[in-house]
């Protein structure tokens, strides 16, 4: 498979990067995918508010949901050192796996957060990071066709860019996995993953927007 480099803008001050962060949350992530998906996020969140130290204003803006049979936001256009641990816990008992709900609700907060970014003076949207969505699942969608809301979200408008989502299938059958490929903005944005990789994903996740490298950089060590 070919990647790409997207990217090499790095966020600071001036050019914070949105990131958004949407969990399966359904029955079948009970167990230890669930207190991985728990422990990972919460790690990415303190390397995040690390990363902010000294820094006038923030550099990223972090969007946080977990879903099942509805929306959950833990975080929303929310800079990491206001967000809360103990509020990012993942247990698997959300219900079912509405997939294009949780798509229009990253949609709208990566709206709201390009927003807030848009609103601080000397902002540069030309040198910010392309906004990176990252949405997990390890089952079948049970609800409305992904495709129109997967479009939605795919087409927000950036000025130097777009918006780069990445789906993560978490040992999806391949009967399944091609949800993933329709919720990516490119086909090379979808992986499949070993569930005992999840930890190290998303630890990728935020090690990948503290260095600027592109997704499908990150992409490259899930093949």
């Amino acid at each position: 498979m070919a990647f790409q480099k997207l990217t090499s803008k790095k966020a600071t001050a001036l050019t914070p990067q949105v990131v958004t962060l949407v969990v399966d949350d359904s029955g079948s992530m009970s167990g230890t995918k669930a207190n991985d998906a728990t422990e990972a996020i919460k790690q990415l969140v303190i390397t995040m508010q690390s990363a902010n130290q000294g820094t006038r204003g923030f550099r990223f803006l972090l969007n946080i949901a977990k879903f099942g049979t509805s929306v959950c936001p833990l975080a929303e256009a929310a800079s990491p050192e206001t967000i809360s641990l103990d509020s990012l816990v993942f247990s698997g008992a959300s219900g079912a796996t509405e997939m294009s709900g949780a798509i229009e609700w990253a949609t709208d907060a990566t709206r709201k957060a390009l927003a807030k970014c848009a609103a601080i003076p000397g902002y540069n949207e030309e040198s910010t990071p392309n906004p990176l969505v990252v949405f997990f699942s390890d089952g079948a969608n049970t609800g409305r066709d992904v495709t129109p809301p997967a479009q939605a979200l795919g087409s927000l408008p950036f000025r130097s860019g777009c918006v780069d989502v990445v789906a993560v299938g978490i040992g999806m059958g391949e009967s399944e996995f091609p949800i993933m490929q329709a919720i990516a903005s490119r086909p090379d944005l979808a992986v499949n993953i070993d569930p005992e990789e999840l930890s190290a994903f998303i630890a990728d996740v935020g090690a990948t927007a503290l260095r600027g490298d592109a997704p499908s950089d990150m992409l490259k060590r899930y093949e």
